[in-house]
């Protein structure tokens, strides 16, 4: 164990999971765990909060430390820029960290992305993940956003919308010409374990995390698109199109970050048939900027953020021990 006041904690917390990785202020990565997700808008709070105190927890446990050893914890976490959420994350980590030199910072998850892939306060970063957003920090510590409402009104192009817009289809197609043997309905039914486009309702309205479910499509739906698909290629496209269009809006609002380098992050970057689509369609709208895919999670983002509020300076030699130390011990 080190000596008190010495550990920096970074927290990602999404939707669906949350990670959180414990490290020295010489950038090296000790230890890291995984939970569930730590949404407030989507998850009962009192949850979130138990779920939180136990990760944290088991944290601290696994290098043999207490909370009075931490000297920062920066939490990303989805939905953590609006006032009332930083209200419940501050109190509840004043709480956890009783001494008052641990000082807690907590912004929204996207910062997390931009920072995996910059290792540095500023930047552009897109997210397609289960959601979607462009986000935006400039040096004056202006933050601008695009998207990110959330799957009910939002999240066009993410993994949610095209699995809904995968069974929009399905259901379309089925009202129009019945139980046909079309490829992409039984393709999709198959992955779903149903035997005929009617039983969706039942299976989506009364699971337990609809919005899980039908982003769980996304891979079918590519794995479709990469096999010539007509009905997977359309949806693929249009959703790489919405993506694009978030990008155009953020330049539109911010004319100044038209240059800078756009992080990609999230799932559906992570396939290939996906990602030469969306270059296709920057192509297509005059968008060269240069893209960057990190080499390190979002939580990894999460660190880093909390060495940069320490006053340490991120250079070439750290950047490279924050990343050796996560892909030797944690990467999954």
């Amino acid at each position: 164990m080190l000596l008190n006041k010495q550990y920096i904690i970074g927290v990602d917390g999404g939707g669906t999971k949350t990670r959180a990785v414990i490290g020295t202020k010489n950038g090296e990565v000790l230890a890291a765990v995984e939970g569930t997700g730590a949404n407030i808008k989507s998850t009962p709070p009192e949850e979130v909060r138990q779920q939180m105190m136990k990760l944290l927890t088991r944290l601290l446990q696994k290098v043999g430390a207490t909370g009075n050893d931490v000297s920062t914890i920066f939490l990303c976490m989805a939905g953590g820029d609006r006032q009332e959420d930083l209200a419940r994350w501050h109190k509840w980590m004043e709480l956890f960290f009783t001494a008052e030199s641990c000082k807690v910072y907590v912004t929204n998850d996207a910062v997390a992305a931009l920072t995996s892939g910059t290792f540095a306060h500023e930047g552009l970063v897109l997210i397609a993940g289960t959601g979607s957003i462009v986000y935006c920090v400039q040096k004056n510590n202006r933050v601008s956003r695009v998207g990110g409402w959330g799957y009910l009104f939002g999240d066009e192009g993410s993994g949610y919308y095209i699995g809904q817009e995968a069974l929009r289809v399905i259901a379309q197609h089925f009202d129009a010409f019945g139980r046909d043997g079309d490829m992409f309905t039984e393709v999709i039914l198959k992955q779903l374990e149903l035997k005929d486009p009617t039983e969706i309702i039942t299976l989506v309205y009364e699971h337990v995390q609809p919005r899980v479910l039908i982003a769980s499509i996304v891979q079918t739906v590519l794995q479709l698109a990469e096999q010539n698909n007509k009905t997977a290629k359309i949806i693929i496209e249009r959703a790489s199109n919405y993506l694009a269009q978030l990008l155009l809006t953020m330049f539109q609002k911010e004319p100044q970050v038209k240059s800078f380098p756009i992080v990609t992050c999230g799932g559906l970057f992570e396939s290939s048939y996906f990602a030469n689509c969306f270059q296709e369609k920057l192509q297509q709208a005059a968008i060269n900027n240069r893209l960057i895919q990190p080499e390190v999670p979002p939580v990894i983002g999460a660190f880093v953020k909390g060495l940069i509020s320490e006053g340490v300076l991120i250079t070439k030699s750290l950047q490279q021990i924050v990343k050796e130390t996560w892909m030797s011990n944690y990467k999954k």
